[in-house]
Order: structure tokens, then sequence, then C-alpha cells
């Protein structure tokens, strides 16, 4: 049925949950499992209009990429402890939405697994903005938990 199965994170609850529904149908298939965490990157422009005047410019860039590989490890060790017999994480920048439908595209992902809401979700929303455009522009299946 499913052969790669790709679950977007951003450490919110609905994307822990969607990695859980992620594993329990990866069981099901035998699917490969993909894992991908998406910091959005930030123009030098952006990193020299800061608050905080860094030595470096790119220093905006390097914080979030460590915190989303952050996420994406502890996403791993979560899969791997609810029994996922095949998992890989993968860090990527860019805008979440379009990073993650490209991302997908390119591995020939069959299904994508993603929580309603992430970190930027608004309770009163039924769909957060990310999954909602990933599921009118993916290519493949989108699972929304």
């Amino acid at each position: 049925m499913f052969h790669k199965i790709l679950v977007p994170v951003d450490g919110s609850k609905g994307a822990l949950a969607a990695l859980d529904k992620a594993v329990e149908l990866q069981k099901l298939c035998g699917a490969e499992l993909y894992i991908l965490c998406v910091f959005k990157h930030h123009s030098l422009l952006e990193a020299s209009l800061s608050m905080v005047r860094p030595a470096q410019l790119d220093i905006p860039d390097d914080a979030l990429k460590d915190y989303a590989t952050e996420i994406a490890v502890q996403a791993k060790s979560r899969a791997i402890e609810l029994g996922s017999p095949s998992v890989r994480a993968f860090v990527k920048g860019g805008r979440p939405s379009s990073t993650i439908v490209r991302f997908a595209k390119k591995r020939g992902v069959d299904l994508i697994v993603i929580g309603s809401q992430g970190t930027n979700g608004d309770k009163a929303a039924l769909l957060g903005s990310v999954s909602q455009r990933v599921t009118s522009t993916a290519k493949c299946p989108t699972l929304v938990v």
C-alpha cells in the first residue's frame, strides 16, 4: 500500500500525534519512515535587521538549524521507541509547506502524515496554515492528524 511515509515535525503536540500515527501505519505497511524538520531560512538582510547584533550574520540560521536538528533527533528516537523498523531524519531550511512538498516529491513519498496544527497553530482554525498548504499542493495522499 504505502512504501515511503513522510512525517514533518516541529516539536508541537500535533506533530507528535502525527508521528505516532505514521509509525502505526508504517508497521502495518512495512514502509520506510522519513522524518523532516524544516526551519525558516533567514536572509542576510533579515539577520542584519535583528534586534540582536551577532558578530556573524549567519548565526540565526545556525541556531535554527541546531534547534531543528534537536527536534528531528528526538522525533527519530520516539519513532524507534514506538517500534519503527526503518526511520531516517532530515533537516532542511526553507518555507515549511513548499519544502515538505518538494522533499516528498524528490524522495518518492507516497503518504504524508502531518499534524493539523503546529507550533504556530491558531486554536480557532481547523487546520494550521502549513498543513493546509501541504494538503492542497502535495501530489501524494496526505493524512492530517
